[in-house]
């Protein structure tokens, strides 16, 4: 179940935050270790926090998807300060502390953006879409009764079907009345057409007649004109 699931991965990254933190602390990891001790003691957790922070950011975005774009953000942000804890440790430099000062800032950073994304994490598990939440709770119970029908009859889901239908009802409601719209602007692109015919139609006579009316016009003239030469 996907809600197990990413509890699981919450408490994960919880303990590899306290984790890391403790070692802090308690001095098992400081700014003035090698590069290569600092990264053979950490290396490990960082990995582990990267592949958390993105099994949890797909499964955060289907319990909550409204907020796509702050889960995108922050999942993006944490591994980026991750990778780049590694990456300054890893470049061959003639002041290794120098790489292992810069690198434990960005490990200091890290612990901070896991702190804002663990709080993210629990916000979604808390609050997700409540019509995420309601199919994934259907889906549950469909697959621990015997049946449909056992499950109507059970009080603990008949709010969560309820829900459901209404929901769907709604859409529904909203579908039709989205039709009689697209329908009534058709009507009235069929009515502008129509008009529009009327009235170029009404022109084009309009000007066959003026051309008509100057063509007699002319002949009129050129005919008197020929009689006063005469």
């Amino acid at each position: 179940m996907i809600k197990e699931e990413f509890n699981e991965k919450i408490g994960e990254f919880e303990e590899v935050l306290q984790k890391v933190a403790s070692d802090i602390a308690s001095g098992v990891l400081f700014e003035k270790l090698p590069p290569s001790e600092l990264l053979g003691i950490t290396e490990h957790y960082v990995n582990h926090l990267r592949d958390l922070a993105t099994s949890s950011e797909e499964l955060m975005l289907v319990l909550k998807p409204e907020k796509a774009s702050t889960i995108k953000a922050m999942g993006k942000n944490l591994r980026q300060t991750l990778t780049t804890f590694k990456d300054i440790l890893l470049q061959n430099s003639t002041d290794p502390l120098a790489n292992s000062r810069l690198a434990f800032e960005q490990l200091r950073k890290a612990l901070t953006d896991g702190s804002d994304f663990l709080f993210l994490m629990r916000e979604v598990r808390d609050n997700p879409s409540p019509l995420i939440n309601a199919i994934l709770t259907f889906k549950k119970a469909s697959e621990t009764k015997s049946s449909v029908i056992s499950i109507q009859a059970k009080e603990d889901v008949q709010p969560l079907i309820k829900y459901i239908l209404t929901s769907i009802d709604d859409f529904r409601v909203a579908l039709i009345g989205l039709e009689k719209k697209v329908d009534e602007m058709k009507r009235i692109m069929r009515d502008l057409q129509e008009e529009s015919l009327k009235i170029l139609s009404a022109k084009t006579s309009a000007q066959s007649k003026t051309v008509e009316n100057e063509t007699e016009k002319k002949q009129l003239s050129l005919s008197n004109f020929k009689i006063e030469e005469n």
